[in-house]
């Protein structure tokens, strides 16, 4: 039985693959898959990451960057259309909705807010002086993410049997693998291979976890 379900959020619940990656387009670095490497690899932590990857953008954008750019920035990116309906779908079914992302918390709880979810998970981005810093604080690193909702789903009484996830890239596969019902959205490359669905639209969830419910 599904009670629980988690929705990542960049690239799921909004119009761009990663808050990451838009925010180094924005301010002019480059999003270098050398440093997503050695954290995969174990050679840095995930707040190392975060470090160097907020320390690119300063660079690379000659000055310093304050809130006010960053909420300007992540603004531009919008949450899919359907996406309201569905959470509220779900929630009309009795379901526990949460978002999980390993993305930036100002464009996550914007996204967690319009859409009235019980649960948001998010990493946040630290300022001094109105100026962003490198650093952060990671509360959800990417390859924590199962025990994460593991934990979530433990509290409330479930075990991961009952919970559906909602991903779209390779970095879901591991939650893919131990929640009871894997969902993809396309596009999602090798992570289609390792979900019980696939869906071209939000709208399509509500109807595979119907099955499930009970």
């Amino acid at each position: 039985m599904i009670k629980l379900v988690f929705f990542d959020c960049d690239g799921v619940l909004t119009d761009h693959h990663s808050s990451w990656t838009y925010l180094h387009e924005y301010f002019g670095s480059r999003d270098n898959s050398y440093f997503a490497k050695l954290y995969e690899e174990g050679v840095i932590s995930y707040l190392d990451w975060m470090k160097i990857d907020i320390a690119l953008m300063i660079h690379s954008h000659g000055k310093p960057i304050r809130r006010r750019d960053v909420e300007e920035a992540l603004n531009k990116i919008g949450v899919r259309g359907e996406a309201k309906r569905v959470i509220d779908k779900l929630k009309n079914m009795g379901i526990v909705v949460g978002v999980i992302s390993s993305g930036i918390d100002i464009l996550v709880k914007r996204v967690c807010r319009e859409l009235g979810v019980d649960i948001c998970l998010y990493n946040e981005l630290v300022f001094y002086k109105d100026e962003l810093v490198p650093g952060g604080k990671p509360s959800v690193p990417l390859h924590r993410k199962p025990e994460i909702i593991e934990e979530m789903a433990s509290a409330s009484g479930y075990s991961m049997d009952n919970v559906a996830y909602i991903g779209d890239s390779r970095w879901d596969i591991p939650v893919f693998k131990r929640v009871g019902l894997p969902i993809a959205v396309e596009p999602c490359g090798e992570a289609c291979r390792y979900a019980k669905y696939t869906v071209e639209d939000l709208g399509e969830i509500p109807e595979i976890i119907e099955k499930y419910k009970n």
